[in-house]
């Protein structure tokens, strides 16, 4: 059992859970914004805005930071990264395709503007 919550309502049962949950404060805290732990978290603000962007260095930045997750690296992913043309910039479509040693399987998506 793990329990995530403040006020104790919330409780996962399980890794893959505590994974989702991972992966989805992962992308959702920037960098620096984490006490003690300043490199937690993501910037995709910095491949939006280069004027060069490349999906290969967006999947590489996901890879490693999944990588330094505790549960989520523990699990079989796929990370697949898709580039389209926005009308005032690029927009970046992320889908991480996970599962875990029990055949649990998701599919998670992110879009970056």
């Amino acid at each position: 059992m793990i329990d995530l919550s403040l006020d104790h309502r919330v409780i996962l049962n399980s890794e893959f859970d505590a994974g989702l949950q991972e992966l989805d404060l992962l992308f959702n805290t920037e960098t620096t914004e984490l006490i003690n732990d300043p490199t937690f978290g993501t910037n995709f603000e910095q491949f939006l805005w280069q004027l060069t962007p490349a999906t290969s260095a967006l999947k590489k930045y996901i890879i490693e930071k999944i990588n330094d997750t505790y549960f989520l690296s523990k699990m079989n992913y796929d990370v697949e990264v898709n580039l389209y043309k926005g009308e005032i910039r690029m927009i970046y479509d992320v889908q991480i395709h996970i599962e875990d040693n029990r055949r649990n399987k998701t599919t998670r998506k992110y879009q970056f503007r």
